[in-house]
């Protein structure tokens, strides 16, 4: 018996790197698989580049997003998981690379137990450069997986994992749209959080690319961050968060609180300072958050008291 794996490659403007990654999935040594390539409203060439990939490989099929749908990869990724049809799915970005038997890997060790992902290390690479860290995390699991997670101390990227399609329907687990950034980590955690077993395999499995159109301002991370912090603390007790943990998402959410009002965003950042009186964070984490508000009005109107709101 050969299962089916469907492989799901969000992608934007990546003409000039996405024939290296599908070249990279077309070596497997497993070779039952479909590649389904859902395109976020590119506007390179992409779409010519991508249909002639088709013609020489019937496995790659093609989908464009339609207007109705919302912009970006985790809308990108729920797609194409309604569009697929194998019964694993493998979640891979549109510029990294496979190892050559990461598909055979996964699907042996997966089908090895009551087992409803596999975990794998992905280290990174940059052309003609060193990458700025040479492992996703030198740690893949532990004994405190969700508080470890959270905290970094373990962890493994969104290409990493080989997912039961039935276990992901079964617990109805998505990706956050809301989210431009962090969506992958809420992902993980909530896995975790309802129940999801995986295996763990330190093989390097994953080539991830390191380049300068990574999304790095803040100005766009630190909502989605505020949104992926409130959800967790929000749910505290379900994933029985420790006292490590809560202390850091207050710090984290003072941290991107602040990064809000310095783009001047005042009506976002109250939104975020009322959730923040519905649900336990600690007082003093409250108080900042007011002090922070006033100095941020003070910026947005006089333009002045930027380095107060470190």
């Amino acid at each position: 018996m050969n299962p089916l794996i469907s492989i799901v490659i969000p992608t934007f403007n990546r003409a000039h790197l996405i024939v290296e990654t599908i070249e990279s999935i077309q070596k497997q040594s497993y070779p039952n698989w479909e590649c389904i390539i859902i395109d976020d409203f590119s506007t390179d060439d992409s779409d010519n580049i991508i249909k002639k990939l088709i013609k020489k490989d019937s496995r790659i099929k093609f989908f464009k997003k339609t207007k109705n749908k919302n912009k970006g990869a985790p809308a990108a990724r729920n797609y194409g998981f309604s569009k697929s049809k194998g019964d694993y799915i493998n979640w891979f970005d549109s510029d990294d690379l496979m190892h050559p038997k990461k598909l055979e890997i996964d699907l042996k060790l997966i089908s090895s137990g009551d087992f409803d992902f596999t975990i794998s290390q992905s280290v990174f690479f940059k052309e003609q450069a060193k990458p700025s860290k040479n492992m996703w995390n030198e740690t893949l699991w532990s004994q405190d997986p969700i508080n470890d997670f959270i905290l970094f101390k373990i962890g493994w990227g969104i290409n990493s994992p080989l997912w039961k399609k039935e276990s992901l329907k079964r617990c109805k687990l998505q990706f956050n749209e809301q989210l431009i950034t962090a969506n992958d980590y809420l992902y993980h955690i909530q896995a975790l959080q309802f129940g999801l077993k995986p295996i763990s395999n330190n093989k390097t499995l994953v080539y991830q690319r390191e380049h300068i159109n990574q999304l790095k301002n803040y100005r766009f991370k630190s909502p989605s961050k505020l949104r992926v912090n409130y959800y967790l603390y929000k749910n505290q007790k379900d994933l029985q968060l420790n006292t490590e943990v809560l202390c850091f998402l207050n710090r984290q959410y003072v941290n991107q609180f602040s990064n809000v009002l310095k783009n001047k965003e005042l009506m976002l950042a109250a939104s975020f300072l009322y959730k923040s009186w519905h649900i336990n964070y600690y007082f003093k984490t409250k108080i900042k958050l007011y002090q922070l508000l006033v100095i941020g009005m003070f910026y947005k109107v006089f333009n002045k008291g930027y380095n107060k709101l470190n």
